[in-house]
């Protein structure tokens, strides 16, 4: 019986591919014959993967002819030809592979096993040097399909667990901010925006997503570092493109990434030491005779009405500038009796920044004193659906942009002479929760008035939520709640 070419038998019955390479190239691969055991004792079997890995050889060779690659190292060599030699299963993974008009070719991988997984990976880093081969020169890379052989389709594939549908880079840009606009900020989405336009340049429009690996975000972080970028500003993008909601959550949502590991994701942090420095950066809390001299009744009566109980929500409730401005005149209503303000984002145009942030505060009995149910009702009975009207809910920088402006104009004139530190609206906030903790109220009760997230898990899957009664009063005797927080400005 005549052999196939490229085949090779053992004295055990095995089959083994072998491959002699053209003697141009023997210097390039280091070696003049590659042989590779098929794993197989059936010729049919061994033939139909010896005629995959021939094409594929094939393929390599023209293309490190055709770049005139001088010298591969050893290790690049040996991963090569080892990869190759896998390529044969990855027709097992091919759901549907299709061709437009213009030329585009479209796949859909099947992958409901860790088999499928590391067979998928198995491609990806295929593809990758690939692409190495294709720009020796560049950083940047995109797929060079064209080197290895294409897997064949699989024979009545059953539904697939996850299908991975390719799409390139610069289209699921597009179709990732046009995912954005509708439900972003004007400000939020620009951030988002150059986010991702700077991880295009980097790769290229044309890179596939699906080809992309944490190696390739590595070194997208790494250039942006050496450039001058701040761990703030990695953090940032890191956040807007590996983060909850960002580019590659949306890819794996969307089917264009294998689900699974976020390769954007863990490269940036703050050392102890940045996370010392931002500590003194941020936001400082105001001391007692700095609230004393805001909201003294003459400093307060040049604030106009709205702006003087938007700042009042901010001292007594914690809440952020942009949850006070979008709150609506039913955000204010009882509980168990007692009068709250809900954060929500069930209305138009209400957004809150996570999921915890949702929550319901009962009143301090001092901003009740003050009147402030008497003003809600006022603009109840006017027919008004919004709390602060002049907080445009299309605002750029969001509905807490007019208040965030009021209060600062106010602590400019307030504030003149004070030892210069970053203070706003923001440190109102910060305030309240830093005079809750030092009354003694326990952070599980703070961290559902303020919309905190713990990140002990066992309180965030164990915990419930605390009452209205709770929040106000406390529990027991031993654990004060929103009324041990006292500021007495009548």
């Amino acid at each position: 019986m005549r052999i196939p070419h490229h085949l090779s038998r053992s004295e055990t019955g095995r089959w083994s591919f072998v491959q002699r390479v053209p003697v141009d190239l023997h210097a390039v691969l280091d070696c003049r014959l590659i042989k590779r055991t098929l794993r197989t004792k059936d010729l049919a079997q061994a033939h139909v993967r010896a005629v995959v890995l021939g094409a594929g050889y094939a393929r390599l060779f023209a293309q490190l002819k055709d770049q005139r690659v001088a010298k591969l190292s050893k290790t690049d060599a040996d991963l090569l030809i080892d990869r190759l030699t896998s390529v044969e299963n990855l027709r097992e993974l091919t759901l549907n592979r299709t061709r437009a008009t213009d030329g585009t070719v479209t796949e859909q991988w099947q992958i409901d096993s860790p088999k499928d997984l590391k067979l998928y990976r198995q491609l990806m880093e295929l593809e990758a040097m690939a692409a190495t081969l294709q720009q020796p020169a560049a950083a940047h890379r995109g797929p060079a399909r064209e080197i290895w052989p294409q897997a064949t389709h699989a024979a009545a594939a059953p539904p697939p667990a996850q299908a991975i549908e390719t799409i390139t880079l610069g289209k699921a840009r597009d179709a990732f901010l046009a995912t954005l606009k509708p439900s972003t900020l004007p400000k939020t989405y620009t951030i988002k925006k150059t986010a991702i336009e700077a991880l295009v340049a980097f790769l290229g429009a044309k890179a596939k997503v699906h080809t992309i690996t944490r190696s390739d975000l590595a070194r997208w972080y790494q250039d942006m570092r050496e450039k001058g970028a701040s761990t703030p500003t990695l953090t940032n993008k890191q956040s807007y493109i590996g983060g909850k909601g960002g580019f590659f959550e949306w890819a794996m949502a969307s089917g264009h990434y294998p689900r699974g590991d976020n390769p954007a994701s863990g490269h940036v942090s703050y050392s102890q030491r940045e996370k010392r420095a931002r500590k003194k950066l941020g936001f400082k809390a105001y001391d007692r005779e700095q609230i004393q001299a805001l909201f003294a009744p003459e400093a307060l009566a040049k604030l106009s009405e709205s702006a003087r109980w938007a700042s009042l929500i901010g001292l007594y409730t914690g809440a952020r500038a942009s949850e006070v401005g979008q709150l609506l005149i039913k955000d204010v209503f009882e509980e168990d009796g007692i009068p709250c303000i809900r954060i929500s984002d069930e209305g138009e145009h209400q957004k809150v920044k996570t999921e915890v942030s949702l929550r319901t505060v009962p009143l301090h009995p001092e901003l009740l004193e003050m009147g402030f149910l008497t003003w809600v009702d006022g603009k109840r009975k006017a027919g008004e659906t919004r709390l602060f009207p002049s907080a445009k809910a299309t605002a750029v920088n969001g509905q807490g942009n007019w208040i965030t402006k009021a209060f600062s104009r106010h602590l400019a004139e307030v504030g003149r002479g004070w030892e210069p530190a970053k203070r706003g609206f923001h440190s109102l906030r910060k305030t309240f929760i830093q005079e809750l903790q030092g009354a003694g109220v326990v952070s599980e009760l703070r961290a559902q008035i303020v919309g905190h997230e713990l990140d002990d898990e066992h309180h965030s899957t164990y915990s419930r939520d605390f009452t209205a009664v709770e929040k106000l009063s406390g529990i027991g005797v031993h654990s004060p709640g929103l009324t041990s927080l006292v500021w007495d400005l009548r």
